[in-house]
């Protein structure tokens, strides 16, 4: 008895110390990619990243500061050659002078079908809720990789509140595709730095 109990108590106090990193000695990025093949290898979901990446710049002239907050979508937006399937990025940005924006833009070449001296009808959907009619339009170079907004601040409330947001967009000779965007913890506006 007293040997079992000698036995447990050794396997309880080699319980208490902490496993040994079996990372030790990676960098960070080289930690990030071996967890994320220790998923895949093992059928299990890797850790939920941050959905907003969250920057900030100084305007030249001014030296006040441009806040961004951008999100990447989860699903890839197909086209036809010459131009590559893509993510796309949702973005809300502060410039000082100009106010607030929200755009979304293509991670790459491609032809959005809304253009910069007519406005677009933009399907959103927040959540789980109905979808609502958003005007676009597009940049003011002449991009079609991107729109903007045309009511920023309905836009940032909406993802505010939603998980997942949905946005249609029509691509060039292939139609109308709905983009994905992680949204939940969004923090707008930022505090400043």
């Amino acid at each position: 008895m007293n040997r079992a109990l000698a036995l447990i108590a050794l396997v309880a106090a080699g319980c208490t110390e902490a496993p040994p990193d079996k990372y030790a000695g990676y960098s960070d990025t080289q930690r990030r990619i071996a967890e994320s093949v220790e998923h895949v290898e093992y059928g299990n979901p890797p850790p939920p990243a941050a959905a907003w990446s969250y920057s900030e710049t100084a305007d030249p002239m001014t030296d006040r500061a441009r806040r961004y907050a951008c999100t990447l979508s989860t699903n890839r937006v197909r086209q036809s050659s010459p131009y590559a399937d893509v993510q796309a990025e949702l973005c809300i940005r502060d410039m000082p002078g100009e106010g607030l924006d929200a755009y979304v833009t293509l991670k790459g070449d491609g032809q959005i079908l809304c253009r910069s001296y007519e406005q677009c009808a933009i399907p959103v959907r927040f959540g789980d809720g109905p979808a609502q009619s958003f005007g676009g339009i597009g940049a003011g170079d002449g991009s079609t990789n991107m729109f903007f907004f045309t009511n920023p601040a309905r836009l940032v409330a909406g993802a505010k509140a939603a998980d997942v947001t949905r946005v249609q967009v029509t691509i060039y000779r292939d139609g109308d595709q709905v983009i994905e965007f992680p949204t939940a913890g969004l923090e707008w506006p930022r505090p400043a730095a």
